[in-house]
């Protein structure tokens, strides 16, 4: 289908829709109407949507009854197809990135997407599309955290489960936009990777000396926890926190962490112009060695089954054009 770069849009577009939940087969690509531009809003003619759990659960139905005709996807990136009459900081053309959890006129798994501009920012000049459609929603989770857990330079941070989307991306702003130390857990074949993105140290979270290494690693203990996912020996690591030290976790992470003495911070990625300029400052001219495993749109099933297989390593993203 012709992209519009201007005004003028297609009437019906491609789009991945569910009508009732199921398993990854309940997905369909279908062509359906492209979305109304409501006031204040920009459309995205999607490049690249990403893929998370949190719409593996949602399609399953973990998260309530799903509606028919929903478009999944919470980010993406892609290019400026038109802007509503109010909308004066992004132009047709453009490059840009978006989170929007739940957007109400349907989600990024489609050719356009109709997106509150101030949930849109401008891709830093060398960032490529794949990564920028990859890290949106990890990424402002992640810097949510740091800034919870007031990150500052010089600390040891540990963050619990460091390979993963919102993982990878709490290492690398640890340690590029922070300053901190960062202690990654992963399993030993995401080690290297976790230490690309700017680990001091990767620990396998399953292994049985835990306690010797991070000693070792940290003997004055670690500042700050941010855990991604919570795992059987998480408790084995909390207890190398300083005194009274937090630890902060993703709402939705399950069981919610607890660990006596300790206070625990909940938080969400923050959907908001000012959480994008502070993400695109952090990024500024550099790079992120995020992995990324590419499904096109024809694929989501195999996405969304890769997804729910687990132990992805970076992100899943979906090429939709």
């Amino acid at each position: 289908m012709k992209r519009a770069v201007s005004g003028a849009l297609p009437k019906t577009m491609k789009a991945v829709v569910v009508d009732g939940a199921g398993p990854p087969e309940a997905l369909h690509v279908k062509e359906v109407p492209v979305p109304h531009l409501a006031r204040g809003h920009a459309m995205i003619a999607v490049e690249y949507a990403s893929v998370g759990s949190w719409d593996t659960a949602q399609r399953s139905g973990k998260w309530g009854p799903v509606k028919r005709g929903t478009i999944l996807g919470a980010d993406g990136s892609g290019t400026i197809a038109a802007v509503a009459s109010d909308v004066k900081h992004l132009q047709p053309g453009d490059r840009v990135y978006s989170y929007s959890y739940e957007n109400p006129t349907g989600g990024f798994y489609a050719e356009y997407v109709s997106v509150r501009s101030d949930r849109i920012a401008h891709v830093p000049r060398h960032l490529d599309q794949k990564t920028a459609g990859a890290i949106p929603c990890v990424a402002l989770t992640a810097q949510s955290g740091h800034n919870a857990l007031e990150t500052k330079r010089g600390q040891t941070v540990l963050v619990f489960g460091a390979s993963g989307g919102v993982g990878s991306l709490a290492v690398w702003l640890g340690a590029n936009a922070f300053g901190a130390t960062i202690v990654g857990t992963a399993r030993p074949d995401a080690q290297d990777y976790v230490r690309r993105l700017g680990a001091e140290h990767a620990v396998d979270a399953h292994s049985s000396e835990i306690e010797a290494v991070m000693k070792r690693i940290a003997p004055q203990g670690i500042d700050s926890a941010l855990i991604t996912a919570n795992g059987e020996n998480l408790s084995a690591f909390l207890r190398h926190l300083r005194p009274g030290a937090p630890f902060a976790y993703p709402d939705g992470v399950e069981p919610a962490p607890k660990f006596e003495g300790h206070r625990a911070l909940v938080f969400n990625g923050e959907m908001s112009r000012e959480a994008f300029e502070q993400l695109n400052q952090s990024i500024g001219d550099k790079t992120i060695p995020l992995r990324v495993e590419i499904f096109v749109l024809d694929r989501v099933v195999d996405a969304h089954r890769r997804i729910e297989k687990g132990h992805v390593i970076g992100k899943i993203v979906l090429h939709v054009h």
